[in-house]
Parts: C-alpha cells; structure tokens; sequence
C-alpha cells in the first residue's frame, strides 16, 4: 500500500503543470498597479504630486521614495491615505520643468523589499503662476491605458496618523543582509519542522530505551535553541532591509518600527514564542510498555495505558553488555496541552511568512500551507530521527530495532508524504500566476529544484518499502545495515530540501 501512495505522490509532480495551465491568474503578489505620472509620461505644467498605487498595503524601506532631476536629488516626503495601499509623494516644491525620476522602494506585506524607478518629463505650461495641470493618459505601471490626475494636490500632504516621512539618500548593501536572512531562515524553518516532526516521531512510533528519549529529549530542547537563533538573525536581516544601512543599521528604533507594521512582524514573535515553548513543553518522560501484536509480517508491542507519574517509570531489571538498561519504553509528553499549544505557534508563524501572506485565495492558503507544514514535519523530522536513533544504537552496539520502527512509521511517513505533495500543489497554484512563472521567476527555478530533491527522496522511500523493509526479516546484519544506508541518504538529503525551502521564501514571482 505505501508503494502505491508514493507513486501517486511522484505523480502529483508534473501534474502540478498541468494545473497551472488551467488555473487563472490570482492577482496574488505584491505589485506596483499605478504611478502618475505614468512612467515615460509628458506632463504639461506643474506636477506637485506622485501617485503610486500597489496592489497590497506596502511599507517604504530604507531607500522609501527618491526624486532626482537630471542626477540632482530633490527633496520629498511621502504619506499614505489608506494604510499603505496607496502612497503619495511631494516635493518640498511643485515640478516646474526638467526631467524627474522616481526611484521607490517599497516591502511587501510579507517583508520582500519591491524596487523600481519611474521617469517623466515636465514641460512647463504658458499659464499663470498657480494654475493647475492635468497629466496627459498614458500607460500604467502594467502598460495599460490609464486616465490622468490631477498634478496639483494640496502644497502639503493633510494630516495623517499613518503618515510617513522618507529622508534616507542611499541604498544598502544587501548582499550580506540576504545570506543573514537566508541562514536564518534556514535555522528556523529546519528546526521547526525536526522539532515538530521529532515531537511526533517519538509519541507515535519511538519504542526504545531510556537512552532514546534522552536523545530524543536533547533533539527537540537543541530545535528550540536553534529556531531561537534562527529568529535572531531574520530579525536581524529583515531590520536591515528598513534600516538601509547595512546589518549596523538593524538595531534602530526607525527599523524595528517599520518591520513592526508587517506581518512578518508577527511571524517572527509566534515563531521566538514558540522556540521558548520547546524549551519548556518539550519535557518528554518514559512511559512502560507490555505485550506485543502483529502487524503485517512484523510483530510490534502493545503500549500499555498506565498513570502519569513526576519521574520516569522505568527501573529495568537489567541492562546489555553496554551498560544500556534494556526496558523498552516509549516517549509521553509531561505538559501535553502546552506541547500542544507551542507546535500550533510554530506551525502558524509560517502563515505570516513568505509568498502566502499575499497569495489568493486566502482560506484555500491557509489551509494548504499549515497541511503542507505538518506533513513536512512528520516526514523530514521523522526522516532524520529515524535515522539518528539507528545510527546511535548501531554505534553502541545495541539491537536496533529497525524493523519494528519502520513499520510503525510506516504509516504516518507514507500519509505525510501524500499530504506533502497535495498541498504543495495547491500553494503552487496560488502562489505563481501562470505556468511560465516556473521557468521564468526565480520562485519557480528554485521550486524546481526542491521538487526534483524531494522526488528522489520518495524514491528512496519507495526503494526502502520495496526492497529493505521486506528483508528486515533476515536475522544477517545485512537489512539492517542497508535500512540504515537508506535513511542516511534520507537525512542528507532532507537537509537539502530545507536549505532550498530557506530559498524559496526569499525568491522573487
């Protein structure tokens, strides 16, 4: 059965394509919808005013809103009306004649800075001093027929609590801010889902020793540290991209306060919330286990309900040529509902994050990424215990177990890895605006890559049901030695696909 679900999952990979070629575009990403004067327009008379109209409220970034006549800067400021969907741009005086460009910088909700320069020329109008002049209808921000406005608003913008000065001359080196970023992300985001997938790993299919959840227990208080860490240097970056200048420029109140207004904010505080909650819900006690059943060809033992206790409830009779108490034991969370509220906050920080906050429609997005997130925890953090557990008990020279843990995980691997690649359909469908965008967008070249590495490991998946599990039998080392090879080449490459998911959330559509 798990083969089978697997090849279906393999198959959803082009049949991503093919929904894409029937999908309309969503309208869903951060972008520049108007400016006027339009890019290239000719304006006859005074222009004391720029309109630039994007298709979600938009934060100005460290560069916000640049005027320069013939390479000279003009003074502005900028304020918007409707909380960042619309922003206007003024100049200390009107534009009488000359050449202007306007270079903007502008973060989308989900904190990816969006750039672009608009040129018109001001030819000036023989008129008397004060009149007003209409731009003439030009072309749009997305080249199409748009009708003039207005050139001419009040001298100063009206008062405003969202009003927002822009003073900042330069733009910031962004090269070492975008690797911050990206090892940040790459920390946060891979912890949370071993953390997670750890988390679930051990109360669903760990049967072991002591000496397993310890390891199991270090994991997950080592995942909370980290997406800690992780947190630090994304707070960090994302700061610098307000601040503009540089990674010096991340501590000022001007860039903590503008990267407050977005989501990403929020992301961010859910997520260290969530690092804390791992810390301490993440307490895990050892629970008795007796009797055995089969399942399939495996014979797999039965967890017996017994009470809570304050201290582990093992005191095993004896212990291996190690030193290893043999009790088998399996792992139970000491604060349940708190364990359960802290994966609910790592797993809703990634519905601020990234390309989601802005994709449409929001239900089917929301629901598509939380399943995607939890599918990819169960897989990858299952993956890669699974493999530190066999590795560690090969090492001490223990019985592995390996038979037994596979088949458990057997079932929660082969439902997370169909979920996986339902729901990463879906946010694909979302998320690009038409197929060509896997090609021609950097989101999509890197989505492209991340499902190649996620299909090879499926198929190793699918080698390990097909040829390994069947051969756990054989009372020879040889299985186990070869399960332990595949996992292996499981976990490396799950490392893989979570540095090029920390791409991906940065990449542009």
């Amino acid at each position: 059965m798990a083969r089978w679900v697997l090849l279906v999952w393999l198959a959803l990979c082009p049949a991503v394509f093919v929904v894409l070629g029937f999908a309309s575009p969503a309208a869903a990403h951060f972008k520049l919808l108007k400016v006027v004067p339009a890019d290239g327009a000719r304006v006859d008379g005074a222009v004391a005013e720029i309109r630039l109209t994007f298709s979600a409220p938009g934060t100005p970034t460290a560069a916000g809103f640049r005027l320069s006549r013939d390479g000279a800067a003009v003074p502005v400021t900028s304020h918007t009306p409707d909380g960042g969907r619309t922003w206007l741009v003024h100049p200390s005086t009107a534009l009488t004649g000359g050449k202007f460009t306007l270079r903007w910088s502008v973060a989308a909700p989900d904190a990816h800075p969006l750039t672009g320069d608009v040129t018109f020329t001001v030819v000036p109008a023989a008129a008397p001093p004060g009149a007003t002049a209409t731009p003439r209808p030009t072309a749009d921000a997305q080249g199409h027929a748009g009708h003039g406005v207005p050139g001419v608003p009040p001298a100063s913008p009206p008062a405003h609590s969202g009003a927002h000065a822009v003073g900042h001359t330069a733009d910031a080196d962004q090269g070492p801010v975008r690797l911050v970023g990206t090892a940040g992300r790459w920390l946060s985001y891979g912890a949370i889902l071993l953390g997670v997938g750890g988390l679930v790993f051990a109360l669903t299919t760990l049967v072991g020793t002591r000496s397993d959840i310890r390891l199991v227990q270090a994991w997950v208080r080592a995942a909370g540290l980290t997406v800690a860490a992780g947190v630090v240097l994304e707070l960090a970056a994302l700061a610098a991209v307000f601040g503009g200048g540089g990674l010096a420029s991340a501590v000022s109140v001007q860039a903590l306060t503008a990267l407050g207004r977005t989501p990403v904010a929020a992301g961010l505080g859910l997520r260290f919330a969530g690092a804390a909650g791992l810390l301490v819900a993440g307490s895990l006690e050892a629970a008795l286990i007796r009797g055995r059943h089969a399942v399939g060809r495996h014979a797999v033992t039965t967890v017996a309900a017994i009470p809570t206790a304050p201290r582990p409830l093992v005191v095993p009779p004896a212990a291996d040529a190690s030193g290893e108490q043999t009790q088998r034991v399996r792992a139970r969370a000491v604060r349940p509902v708190l364990l359960g509220v802290t994966v609910a906050l790592l797993v809703g920080s990634f519905l601020f994050d990234g390309h989601t906050v802005t994709a449409r429609p929001r239900a089917i997005v929301v629901a598509a990424d939380v399943a995607h997130t939890v599918a990819a925890s169960v897989w990858v953090g299952g993956v890669l215990l699974l493999a530190a557990l066999l590795l560690g008990r090969a090492r001490r020279g223990v019985p592995t177990g390996a038979a037994e843990m596979a088949v458990r995980f057997s079932v929660p691997a082969t439902a997370a890895v169909t979920l996986t690649g339902v729901a990463g359909a879906a946010l694909t469908v979302a998320i690009l605006d038409r197929p060509a965008h896997l090609v021609s967008t950097g989101w999509g070249q890197v989505l492209l890559v991340k499902v190649a590495l996620v299909a090879v490991v499926a198929l190793v998946g699918l080698h390990n049901s097909r040829r390994v599990v069947p051969r756990l039998d054989d009372p020879t080392p040889d299985g186990m030695r070869r399960l332990r090879r595949t996992v292996l080449a499981e976990a490396v490459l799950m490392v893989a696909v979570l540095l090029t998911t920390a791409i991906l959330v940065n990449a542009g559509t």
